[in-house]
């Protein structure tokens, strides 16, 4: 790992000397701009991207998508109100732009302003019914607020969304049977763990979350089974190892 991340570093540090070494004579080429301020942001550096990000903009601020990177820098440096700003910027460009939508729509539930969130949500769904994070959110919402059968219709719509993202669908699964374990409703809790599980046995939540149902349905040996899968996927899941410890004694 740390032999990657070291070879990953050298190629973006090579990319932003290959970018300044052109900048150097092409100056307002946005395109190298744009470049260079995403490889300072796999890097971290935000506030260089950033710079980057806005100096591309005023090149050519026509480029939705100079905008919503410059949107995501400013998530990133905790600048919310020029986040909103720069992702606005792309739907004055483009009313349709779901995912503009959709990150400011982030923003609002990152400050629990819940009613703008869930707005901006509902715009993303309008334009994508199939947008899952979007509905994803949308169920969080709900559950934040306590209206838990409407965070459940949410959560079960995006399961039974083919075109739902692995791990959103993943993630809804996870809320959706903690929502049941919560109510007491430990079989709906299972049955939920268990259809996902059938599609995608590669999660290693997923075993773990179903092993806690098993755990507190008195069934160890099969909870044992389930955290020993949730090690295999992952073996450095040190909260399954402890679990599947806890079972055995």
């Amino acid at each position: 790992m740390a032999e990657a991340s070291t070879y990953r570093e050298g190629l973006l540090d090579e990319v932003i000397d290959a970018c300044i070494k052109h900048l150097r004579t092409h100056p307002n080429d946005h395109e190298k701009l744009f470049y260079l301020g995403n490889a300072f942001f796999l890097k971290g550096q935000f506030d260089k991207a950033s710079f980057c990000y806005i100096k591309a903009v005023n090149q050519n601020p026509k480029n939705p998508v100079y905008y919503t990177h410059l949107g995501h820098a400013y998530r990133e440096l905790g600048d919310r109100d020029q986040a909103v700003a720069s992702y606005e910027s792309v739907l004055t460009l483009n009313p349709r732009f779901a995912d503009a939508h959709f990150n400011v729509g982030l923003i609002f539930y990152d400050s629990k302003a819940f009613d703008k969130a869930l707005a901006s949500f509902s715009n993303a769904l309008a334009i994508n019914p199939r947008y899952a994070a979007a509905r994803y959110y949308i169920g969080r919402i709900y559950e934040d607020q306590g209206s838990v059968t409407k965070a459940m219709k949410e959560y079960r719509q995006v399961i039974e969304d083919s075109m739902g993202a692995k791990l959103v669908r993943g993630s809804v699964t996870i809320d959706l049977g903690a929502i049941f374990s919560e109510l007491g409703l430990l079989d709906q809790a299972e049955e939920e763990y268990r259809r996902l599980i059938k599609d995608h046995p590669e999660y290693a939540d997923l075993h773990f979350h179903l092993g806690i149902i098993l755990r507190k349905k008195g069934h160890l040996d099969e909870a044992m089974e389930e955290f020993r899968i949730a090690i295999k996927l992952n073996p450095h899941y040190m909260e399954a190892r402890r679990k599947y410890w806890e079972a055995a004694q």
